[in-house]
């Protein structure tokens, strides 16, 4: 290692990724964060942590991006959600029934009995 190179510790490296040291220590074992285990302690090396961080920025895909209204305007986000499918499954077969060109009987609704 050169002398640039800093080791940290579990704490240390918490500290510096501003995190409960318990997280870091999950993040290091899942492989999420670039560590080393000698014998019973996290190692990490600061540079490594600094890598990490960059990695963590957001990617120009996911950056909304608002020009003049003279131009045209490019929005682009991947917190997208998705949605799609039917809520129920009265609603699908009558939906399918539908398209089939199949007859359906109304379903009784619950009523209650005296």
């Amino acid at each position: 290692m050169s002398e640039q190179t800093k080791l940290l510790t579990l704490s240390q490296a918490a500290n510096y990724l501003g995190c409960n040291p318990e997280t870091v220590r999950r993040h290091a074992q899942a492989g999420k964060i670039p560590a080393a285990k000698l014998g019973r302690k996290w190692v990490f090396i600061e540079q490594d942590l600094a890598q990490y961080l960059r990695n963590q920025y957001s990617t120009p895909e996911s950056v909304v991006q608002v020009v003049d209204n003279n131009e045209e305007s490019l929005c682009q986000s991947t917190n997208e959600t998705l949605s799609g499918g039917l809520n129920s499954l009265h609603q699908m077969e009558r939906e399918y029934s539908a398209l089939l060109g199949l007859k359906t009987e109304s379903k009784r609704k619950n009523s209650k009995q005296s």
